[in-house]
């Protein structure tokens, strides 16, 4: 990217020329490109976890967001760290603790989403994404196995059908 410092036909320069050429306030200059955004399912799919797990993490309290920076790279943000441990490479950590999360009975993850909205979690959904919304019962549980996995809070245990309650607690700590 070119930046003007001199005279550019006038001593400031903004706006488009010939729908090629873009000059910005700041003395800027770049190539014109009109953004797209085609919000197709996949993508609605990844920004729907991308939402939730972001959304579950502001209210993690502060004692874990503190445990978190402990075990984080120096060179990562906290919650930077913190949703790539959730999600994983190619969503493999949140699509595992999707299927966990499943494999639980109606009344257990009636209880995780009882925790979850005492914790302040809300459903997350967006209207292009094909998979379902990602319940506020899901956000936790995804988010607590992550914590656990890093070993912050390994004293209840890893997430279950038993410890949604200890967990539901321990994340707005």
């Amino acid at each position: 990217m070119a930046k003007v410092t001199g005279p550019l036909m006038s001593l400031s320069a903004s706006g488009t020329v010939a729908n090629t050429i873009t000059f910005d306030k700041r003395g800027f200059v770049r190539q014109r490109v009109i953004p797209t955004n085609p919000q197709s399912e996949a993508q609605g799919n990844v920004r729907q976890v991308l939402l939730a797990v972001q959304r579950a993490m502001t209210f993690l309290g502060i004692a874990v967001i503190n445990a978190i920076k402990t075990v984080a790279p120096i060179t990562y943000r906290w919650n930077s760290f913190m949703l790539q441990q959730v999600i994983g490479p190619s969503s493999t950590e949140i699509d595992a603790s999707k299927l966990a999360y499943a494999a639980l009975s109606a009344p257990e993850r009636a209880d995780w989403e009882t925790a979850a909205l005492a914790a302040g979690l809300t459903a997350q959904s967006l209207a292009y994404a094909s998979d379902a919304a990602i319940s506020p019962g899901l956000a936790l549980f995804a988010v607590s196995r992550g914590l656990f996995r890093l070993g912050i809070n390994v004293a209840d245990g890893e997430p279950g059908a038993a410890n949604q309650a200890e967990w539901g607690n321990y994340f707005t700590s």
